[in-house]
């Protein structure tokens, strides 16, 4: 999917919330469209929500069933108090499992053992997280460790957490440890674990407990807290069509005292789902492409059910409600050469603007289709470069030949008027000149006959 960098959807007329939170973003997960924003790219201690891009990285680069097992080495650098889940020294867990002991009780020792597996060493597990955070596009963000424990390099914004979010939501696996209340762990080689003691999930918005922060659209997320970050929060919502993601840092309140990151969270969804609209764009823009760009000389061999073109299955753009998609600029943009992601040939980009601002985006894929009709004869490698030539072209100009076939009818009508005047002219100006011819030579024929008498 494509995602918006630094991009902020248009003002709508209601007031922008004021919140407690020193910085915030909230994103909507498909178009990457931010809809509010304070601070969102002054640097800050992320604490927990550290742990998104950890389990995101880990899932990317590992099975769910793959054993984990513990060293010393993940039990290394701790604050005191730190957040753990009771895990042992050389006990042995799933990845499955220690990724909700991470996510849901924000163990510490969770996120290193799972670095560690994975990539031979924390330090190297790190430099994936960082890896990551660049194809993601965030650009004040570095890593120092798996779990967000404080140290002075390790550090992000709430727009890079936002975008991190995005990305962690868009992954199936992710999107339910993330959204589990609670979590009964197995019994290991070291622990008798059983449902007397259930792993529960630390974001009151989720899994409310003794407060009354629940909120009916929350779909999970990510708490975070050291004394140096204060508080720190990462949030997934989804309401009708529209899945948001919000992340505040720096607030300086614990959840017993209001104003908090959960009254502040609370407000900003509110204020997106109230003021926003979602609007897909799959099936006309797709029929589009395929009927007015790329395929503008091959539409022949293709139908809609046949092309090889398409975008985003879920891509739609936010827009203030009241707007409708018509008000908002299309752009088509075709690369020169192909990108490959995640086993797909990227060609060029989709993406609307409104205002001025970029409020949702889209990739153009191109995948090889069976039901194609073209005979195997032809060389489709060469066909796909022409038909990119073609769609670079610059586009027919309408406005100047339709401003031309006006000037021409206007022009037409007055060179045939004169036409018809300088005609009458000419001949009236010929009957006036033998009239004029005739009458001298009758004068003199009656000349010579008077003086032919007078002899």
């Amino acid at each position: 999917m494509a995602m918006a960098a630094n991009v902020a959807c248009a003002t709508v007329s209601a007031a922008k919330p004021s919140i407690f939170s020193e910085t915030a973003c909230v994103i909507d997960a498909q178009s990457g469209a931010v809809l509010y924003e304070k601070n969102m790219n002054q640097k800050e201690y992320p604490a927990s929500i550290t742990k998104i891009m950890t389990t995101l990285v880990a899932l990317e680069n590992a099975s769910l069933d793959e054993e984990v097992v513990y060293t010393e080495n993940a039990f290394a650098n701790w604050e005191s108090g730190a957040s753990n889940a009771g895990i042992k020294v050389g006990e042995r867990i799933n990845m499955e499992e220690s990724l909700y002991a991470m996510m849901l009780a924000s163990a510490n020792e969770a996120c290193n053992g799972v670095a560690e597996h994975i990539s031979g060493s924390i330090d190297a597990f790190v430099k994936k997280m960082n890896q990551k955070a660049k194809e993601l596009g965030c650009k004040n963000t570095h890593f120092a460790n798996t779990n967000g424990l404080w140290k002075k390099d390790h550090y992000t914004t709430a727009y890079d957490m936002a975008l991190i979010g995005c990305a962690a939501i868009r992954n199936p696996q992710f999107k339910t440890i993330a959204g589990t209340k609670v979590f009964i762990m197995s019994k290991t080689n070291m622990n008798k674990r059983g449902k007397e003691n259930p792993i529960l999930s630390h974001h009151k918005m989720l899994n409310p407990a003794d407060s009354n922060y629940e909120y009916e659209y929350c779909e999970g997320g990510k708490t975070g807290y050291t004394s140096k970050s204060r508080n720190t929060l990462v949030t997934f919502a989804k309401k009708g069509d529209m899945e948001l993601v919000c992340a505040l840092m720096k607030c300086d309140n614990s959840y017993q005292v209001e104003p908090n990151a959960y009254t502040d969270t609370t407000k900003l969804f509110n204020y997106c789902f109230e003021n926003y609209q979602k609007i897909k764009i799959g099936d006309d823009t797709a029929s589009e492409i395929n009927k007015q760009y790329l395929f503008t000389n091959f539409s022949p061999f293709y139908s809609k059910e046949t092309s090889c073109l398409h975008i985003d299955e879920d891509a739609g753009i936010v827009l203030p409600k009241g707007v409708s998609i018509d008000k908002a600029q299309k752009q088509i943009q075709y690369y020169d050469k192909e990108v490959e992601q995640d086993g797909k040939k990227i060609i060029g980009r989709l993406s609307y603007t409104y205002k001025g601002q970029e409020v949702g985006a889209s990739n153009i894929y191109f995948d090889k289709n069976d039901s194609m009709t073209l005979k195997d004869s032809i060389d489709m490698s060469q066909w796909f470069v022409e038909a990119v030539e073609e769609a670079s072209k610059p586009p027919f100009p309408w406005k100047k030949v339709i401003l031309l076939v006006i000037l021409a009818l206007c022009v037409i009508p007055l060179v045939i008027i004169c036409t018809i005047r300088i005609r009458k002219y000419k001949i009236k100006t010929e009957k006036r000149r033998r009239f004029r011819k005739n009458k001298r030579r009758m004068h003199k024929r009656d000349q010579d006959f008077y003086t032919r008498r007078l002899k």
